[in-house]
C-alpha cells in the first residue's frame, strides 16, 4: 500500500538539470577547470558535498565554495529571469496525490538555498509536507539516508513509500531505502545500470501518477 510519495527535485519537478549544465561549463571555463556532460552525468543526483570531492579529485586548486557560491548565484538570476521550468504533469502528480491523502516529501540534493527559490517561483511550497536538502548533514545519494529520513518525518514506513527519480543515485537510494521506485528519465536515459534498482519506468509524472493512483 502506498502512503507517501518522496520526490527529487531537480531533473525531475523541474527542467534543470540541462540548464544546470551550460552554468557549470561557463564556470568551468572561467576558473579554468572544464566541466564535461560527462562529468555532470557522474554528478547527478548528488549533494554539494559529493559533488566538491569529484571535482577537486580533477583539479585540487578549484576554490569550490567560491564555484558553488556562483553557480547557485547564476542558476538563482536565471530561473527569476525566465522563470521555473516545470516538468510536464509536475503540477498534476502533485494535486492528485493530494487530493487522495497521499502524503508528500521533497528529497533534493540541492542545498536549501535553491529549494526555497524554486518553491517560492513554482508555487509548489504547500503541497508538500516535509523537505529534506542537501546540506542537512546526512549522506548524499546514492545512500539511503535522505529517503530514510524522509520517511521518519512522514510517521510512515519507507516499504509504503513510493520513489520517483531521474538519476541512478537518487533511484539507488530509493532502492537500499527500501521504497518503491519509479524512474521518469531526463537528460539519462533508462539503460542497464537503472536496471536493478528501478520498479517502473514512465516517460512523465502524469503517468507516475496514474501508476501510484492504480496502487492505492
Amino acid at each position: 500500500m502506498i502512503r507517501a510519495a518522496l520526490f527529487d527535485m531537480d531533473g525531475l519537478l523541474f527542467d534543470t538539470e540541462n540548464l544546470h549544465n551550460l552554468v557549470l561549463a561557463r564556470l568551468g571555463d572561467e576558473y579554468g577547470a572544464p566541466v564535461t556532460f560527462e562529468m555532470l552525468l557522474d554528478m547527478l543526483g548528488t549533494n554539494e558535498d559529493a559533488c566538491s570531492i569529484y571535482l577537486r579529485e580533477r583539479y585540487p586548486f578549484l576554490d569550490t565554495a567560491a564555484f558553488w557560491a556562483d553557480f547557485h548565484r547564476g542558476i538563482e538570476e536565471y530561473v527569476r529571469a525566465n522563470g521555473m521550468p516545470i516538468k510536464t504533469g509536475a503540477r498534476e502528480i502533485l494535486d492528485a496525490l493530494r487530493q487522495h491523502g497521499i502524503k508528500t516529501a521533497l528529497v533534493t540534493s540541492s542545498q536549501t538555498s535553491d529549494l526555497e527559490c524554486y518553491m517560492g517561483l513554482s508555487g509548489f511550497g504547500e503541497c508538500f509536507d516535509v523537505f529534506v536538502t542537501g546540506d542537512m548533514g546526512l549522506k548524499s545519494k546514492p545512500e539511503p539516508d535522505v529517503y530514510l529520513r524522509a520517511a521518519e518525518k512522514l510517521g510512515v514506513s519507507i516499504g509504503d513509500c513510493v520513489v520517483l527519480e531521474d538519476s541512478l543515485a537518487g533511484l539507488t537510494a530509493g532502492r537500499r531505502a527500501g521504497a518503491t521506485t519509479i524512474m521518469v528519465p531526463d537528460i539519462k536515459p533508462y539503460a542497464g545500470p537503472f536496471v536493478p534498482v528501478t520498479d517502473h519506468v514512465v516517460p512523465t509524472l502524469l503517468e507516475a501518477r496514474d501508476l501510484i493512483l492504480e496502487k492505492l
